[in-house]
């Protein structure tokens, strides 16, 4: 992460540190540990521009943005209210595959095309408040909103270049690195108890990072059903 982010999520961390009410210092009310695994998807926002120099510009386009690898979850939460608690996990956000093709043209001409495959995974440790809204006797809402610390890690599974022909001019073998971050997270989830000691529940996570050496920005959604026992 740049630095000129990690100031705010900095600050984001001390708030949920400090402004959790003294009463959440008691013996909670009630505590779970569980798992949970399901779909996740993204919408990725390439932020490269268009570079020239002289009369040779180079032209960057992104295609075939999937997911593969189920997403999953473990957590332990703690509610020390009818309406507030806090949760602490780990979650991995699955694998996102994506193609870029930066295409080079000298006076608008057609000279080569360079491909990258490339593969980003996100997971790590995060702390979250969360709020609670009872629906029914059974049935709450939940609100949560944290912070995620963890890592990206970013794979480049092809890179070859090609002429006009379509012929290989050169390729690359695969290489890959790893970026730490700290991001906000949020979530929204209905959570059901359907036993004394067991509890299920729906959730909607999000994140947003960024891989600053290729100037790509990540917006990933992570849908999980999860398990709970509680103690």
């Amino acid at each position: 992460m740049q630095t000129k982010k990690a100031e705010p999520i900095m600050r984001i961390l001390l708030l949920t540190l400090l402004l959790t009410p003294m009463w959440a210092q008691a013996y909670p009310i009630a505590s779970s540990i569980g798992w949970g695994t399901g779909y996740t998807w993204t919408e990725a926002t390439f932020n490269e521009s268009i570079s020239s120099i002289g009369a040779t510009s180079q032209t960057p386009s992104y295609s075939s943005v999937e997911n593969e690898n189920l997403p999953w979850s473990l957590f332990t939460s703690f509610r020390f209210h009818e309406y507030y608690g806090f949760e602490l996990g780990y979650i991995d956000y699955g694998t996102i595959k994506f193609d870029k093709t930066l295409t080079t043209t000298t006076d608008g001409e057609f000279d080569n095309s360079a491909l990258r495959k490339a593969s980003i995974s996100t997971q790590g440790f995060y702390i979250t408040h969360v709020i609670y809204v009872p629906l029914l006797d059974n049935l709450d809402l939940q609100a949560k909103a944290g912070v995620l610390f963890g890592t990206n890690e970013y794979d480049d599974t092809e890179d070859r270049i090609v002429d006009e022909s379509g012929e290989l001019i050169s390729s690359t073998s695969k290489t890959n690195s790893s970026e730490a971050i700290s991001t906000p997270q949020f979530s929204l989830g209905l959570l059901y108890r359907y036993q004394a000691d067991w509890q299920m529940r729906l959730q909607l996570n999000q994140i947003e990072y960024e891989h600053t050496a290729e100037k790509e920005d990540f917006s990933q959604w992570f849908t999980s059903l999860s398990f709970e026992r509680r103690f």
